[in-house]
């Protein structure tokens, strides 16, 4: 079998989604917590709600910029599929090559891929759907599903 490799690309409607999403959170946290602030400063909620304002704006900025957009270093650039591993090309050209404990899960929007490295190290990736071509995508979940199945003990 010869390797394949699968490159991503900028998924810009999901960074507009997650823009959205992330945007109201931010917008709303900043409203609440700047109410509590001119109530009491001490107030309890206002730190609830400041916290809540920088969770969802650094939590937003990685994912528009890391998973949607594919703009920073440790963004995924491509996938290659071998016939008993996964390599996982990042940006800043590391390449990490899972071979053992090989696992992913899918959604809706995300496919998780985790598993180990030669060296025991733990290597995950989040894949954006529309990163992908849709039979890039099908493909992908077949061929993880073959390797996580040879790493499993037969009865």
């Amino acid at each position: 079998m010869s390797e394949k490799i699968i490159e991503l690309i900028p998924d810009k409607k999901g960074a507009l989604w997650s823009g959205l999403f992330h945007g109201a959170a931010i917008f709303m946290s900043s409203v609440l917590s700047y109410d509590y602030y001119e109530k009491s400063h001490t107030s309890p909620l206002f730190y609830l709600f400041f916290f809540s304002l920088w969770l969802a704006l650094f939590s937003g900025f990685t994912s528009v910029g890391s998973q949607c957009l594919l703009l920073f270093p440790h963004s995924l650039k491509s996938i290659r599929i071998g016939n008993r591993s996964v390599i996982l090309t990042w940006k800043n050209g590391d390449a990490d090559e899972i071979v053992k404990k090989l696992n992913f899960q899918g959604g809706r929007t995300l496919l998780g891929v985790w598993g180990q490295t030669v060296d025991k190290r733990r290597i995950q990736a989040a894949i954006r759907r529309n990163s992908l071509k849709k039979e890039d995508f099908s493909y992908l979940l077949s061929e993880f599903a073959r390797i996580r199945d040879m790493d499993k003990p037969k009865p």
